[in-house]
């Protein structure tokens, strides 16, 4: 019986390490000697102490593993997919998400990595059953003497996170700095399983609590906003928030097939041909084009201001917010925070399909009076892809859905995801449809949050997240009435000049404040592509999210090969150049 314990002890433990065992093989860090030594020793020497601490109750050590040996099989899928270690904006991206987005991104596997997490998670209670049964304890001295080695491991493998640093910084640059050294060698410690993940929920946690605050100081904020014209008619904007759509597999931007029948037929319509989204996923992407947060701030730092739909409330426009997606929460998630700003609320997410939401918007213009500013939300092109359209829309074939669940051909898998985006050309033409049918003043905005990795021969990776090339370019749209292009033709002009031109989702808060012809003090008209005053500022992303802070040009980044992700350009000499807000 004590043989079994040690061995499901000894068991557990290995258990416990595979996520930093794929770390050290998927992650997307540079593999110098020095690092993997880190990368592995950090957690075998925690895993080491910790044990030793509770000699004298192993299985209580056990049994307070169950959780974490129960999370080892998701969080090595979260790392084989994305390439990097848990952290404290993926705890946020995970508090802002539901069930069925939950089931989504474990697709195919869910099952499967359910049934691994309950088998781990066991053998974890198992292994503490076991050393209570056989009254298996650790030797005082001997305590005492692996809990010294374990803390002399932690020192020497904070001497190779240093040496780390150093290794990967040019001379002379600013991340050679002794303070980032610092930051960077406790990283290790943080980006160790399982004992970092209690340090990146305290993060959390207290990002959290800022985001309490901020929500809390929002609920005071004024813009002081003001009509620039009164037209003498009824004014109705709309403005649909796409979910995972790529700018290269629409028809409407140069994409060979015929994706966007409905869209390209149409007059009066200007696609913004070049715009970028600084996050690779919504929980960031969506507040980018919402708000006035800069974008070269973390995607967990607080923000006091309210969005567009409090500033075109306080203008007079009756607000409304139609979402197929699911609400998460008012504090932990910052669309659903901004969502409520809106007069009137309405979560479709139990609607199977899009169609919800043009059904939603003809009720809306039917059954109110006055101008209105209505949001849509999509779910659009969000895996798993072919559960996003209905039968009628299955034009590109054969799709994964014909290939089985497992079935992972990528030219499969671009027909379902291409037969999505010509589905959202469907929703789109009935929205617009719907504002031609009116008397009023009509105009839409559409623009995806984030685009899309989609698998490749060289590339098997999908979805979004990773920081990977495509998926920070994002399809634009502007429709317009007649009734508007009479009452605005120079904003019309002014953005057909506009359109081509190196734009981000950073300049849409105040090209939709001038869309629906509001003013307000400290509007920045230089971001607005509605006005003459426009002009191309430094496109920030965030490729390497999880990092929180990390921050790039995009016009002068470097791709990577086979998924291409984008990282910061070396010049010359080993200098980056450093993007300045």
């Amino acid at each position: 019986m004590k043989r079994l314990a040690i061995g499901s002890v000894v068991v557990l433990a290995l258990l416990l390490m595979v996520p930093d065992v794929v770390l050290v093989v998927a992650g997307t860090h540079a593999r110098s000697l020095t690092w993997i030594t880190a990368s592995l020793g950090v957690p075998a020497a925690l895993l080491l102490g910790y044990f030793a601490v509770l000699g004298r109750r192993p299985w209580l050590a056990c049994m307070l593993m169950v959780p974490f040996a129960a999370l080892v099989p998701v969080v090595a899928f979260y790392i084989v997919r994305y390439r990097t270690p848990i952290t404290e904006s993926v705890l946020g991206t995970v508090a802002a998400t539901n069930p069925t987005e939950a089931a989504d991104f474990l697709g195919q596997w869910l099952w499967a990595i359910l049934a691994l997490s309950l088998g781990a998670g066991a053998s974890a209670g198992i292994a503490g059953w076991l050393s209570a049964r056989s009254h298996l304890h650790w030797v005082t001295s001997r305590r005492v003497d692996t809990v010294l080695i374990a803390l002399a491991l932690v020192t020497m493998t904070t001497v190779f996170g240093l040496q780390v640093v150093a290794e990967e910084s040019p001379p002379g640059t600013d991340s050679a700095r002794s303070g980032d050294m610092d930051q960077r060698t406790f990283r290790i410690v943080q980006d160790s399983y399982p004992f970092g993940i209690p340090i990146t929920l305290g993060n959390w946690w207290h990002d959290d609590i800022r985001l309490h605050a901020a929500t809390a100081r929002r609920r005071n904020f004024r813009f002081h906003a003001r009509r620039t014209a009164r037209p003498g008619r009824r004014q109705i904007y709309v403005l649909v928030i796409g979910e995972s759509s790529r700018t290269d597999h629409w028809q409407l931007f140069g994409y060979g097939r015929p994706t966007n029948p409905e869209l390209t037929s149409l007059t009066h319509l200007i696609p913004v041909r070049n715009m970028v989204s600084p996050w690779p996923m919504s929980i960031g992407g969506v507040p980018a084009m919402l708000t006035r947060k800069p974008p070269q701030q973390a995607l967990t730092s607080a923000f006091a201001e309210r969005s567009i739909v409090g500033l075109l409330r306080e203008a007079g426009f009756d607000t409304w917010w139609l979402s197929n997606q699911s609400p998460s929460g008012e504090w932990n998630s910052p669309i659903t925070v901004y969502a409520n700003e809106a007069r009137h609320v309405q979560w479709l997410h139990l609607q199977k399909y899009d169609s919800s939401l043009p059904e939603g918007l003809a009720q809306v213009v039917r059954e109110s009076h006055g101008d209105l500013f209505v949001v849509l939300h999509m779910i659009g092109s969000h895996g798993n892809y072919d559960t996003r359209y209905p039968r009628a829309f299955k034009y590109f074939v054969p799709t994964v859905q014909d290939g089985g669940v497992f079935d992972t051909n990528y030219r499969h898998v671009t027909n379902s995801y291409d037969n999505t985006i010509r589905y959202t050309d469907h929703v789109l033409g009935s929205v617009i449809k719907i504002l031609q049918h009116t008397d009023a003043i009509t105009a839409l905005w559409y623009q995806s949050d984030h685009g899309e990795t989609l698998p490749t021969a060289s590339c098997s990776a999908t979805d979004h997240g990773h920081g990977f090339r495509y998926e920070f370019p994002v399809p634009a749209v502007f429709w317009y009435s007649d009734a508007y292009s009479q009452a605005f033709p120079q904003k019309v002009a002014t953005l057909r000049a506009h359109a081509g031109q190196p734009a981000t989702s950073a300049d849409t808060f105040a090209t939709l404040a001038d869309m629906a012809g509001v003013d307000f003090p400290g509007h920045v008209e230089s971001r607005s592509l509605f006005s003459p005053a426009w002009r191309y500022q430094p496109r920030l992303i965030h490729p390497q999210w999880q990092d929180g802070n990390a921050v790039i040009n995009y016009d002068d980044a470097d791709l990577g090969n086979g998924c291409e992700l984008v990282r910061e350009r070396i010049h010359p000499a080993g200098v980056r150049r450093r993007s300045q807000a």
